[in-house]
């Protein structure tokens, strides 16, 4: 089970099993008692793990500007893209961030119109990256100081195993509202700051990312916290586990 609030499946299930394979401690709580539950993590591509920050923020053009990695998933999240869009127009010309965004398919065509709006534009700037989908999401990771994004359970343990400070915008509209208590397991050990999607804003955005830019110990904090939580050997755990099961 990945997700801090397990799903109906997982809850029916594990009167029946004999191990629960947890991401976190945390999922036990919404189980029933007395099984025999096993936090392992979840499994991560190798290449997050491995990918060199140097040169990824090389590669990336990101210099030394704090580095902005946004996304809201392959489909994209419109409040996100919306709220970016804020984040461009208030530090445009200014020597403050690198941004990296991807806007998903829903609002890729879409997102030079917000830009216009608010009477910007990414052309021409090598400090904007604006684009549909991250193909090279190892690299960006490494490369990022600050991930703005959702909190699905395979995302945060990315960011944990890469020990970034993130900003997480749970996704209100999952079963059982689960990527809430994904992101406050982060926010609980202060690993990550958490917008509900209904108080999400530009303007609120904006705010936290400035007291992030002034306090650049704070985002070494909150990154040094959330690696804390990473489980690197996820794999390892789980197939010992079955092979036990198996003996």
């Amino acid at each position: 089970e990945s997700t801090a609030d397990p799903g109906m499946t997982t809850k029916l299930l594990s009167r029946y099993v004999d191990k629960v394979l947890l991401t976190v401690e945390e999922a036990e709580k919404y189980l029933p008692q007395g099984k025999n539950y096993l936090v392992t993590g979840t499994p991560i591509r190798q290449e997050i793990l491995t990918a060199d920050r140097a040169e990824a923020r090389k590669k990336l053009g990101v210099g030394d500007r704090v580095c902005l990695l946004s996304f809201g998933g392959s489909l994209g999240a419109t409040p996100i893209n919306k709220a970016v869009a804020d984040v461009i127009a208030h530090f445009k010309g200014r020597d403050a961030l690198h941004q990296i965004h991807a806007t998903g398919s829903y609002d890729y065509e879409d997102f030079p119109g917000m830009l216009a709006e608010r009477q910007v534009s990414a052309a021409g700037d090598r400090h904007l990256d604006i684009r549909e989908y991250l193909y090279d999401m190892a690299e960006c990771l490494a490369a990022a100081d600050i991930v703005l994004c959702r909190s699905g359970a395979v995302t945060l343990a990315e960011l944990e195993c890469v020990g970034r400070a993130s900003i997480l915008v749970p996704s209100p509209y999952l079963a059982e509202n689960h990527q809430y208590h994904n992101a406050m397991v982060l926010a609980g050990k202060n690993a990550a700051i958490v917008i509900e999607e209904k108080d999400l804003s530009g303007e609120k955005l904006c705010a936290i990312l400035e007291e992030l830019i002034a306090d650049p110990q704070e985002i070494r904090n909150l990154g040094r916290n959330a690696a804390s939580l990473a489980i690197t050997d996820a794999n390892k755990r789980i197939c010992n586990e079955i092979y036990a099961l198996i003996r």
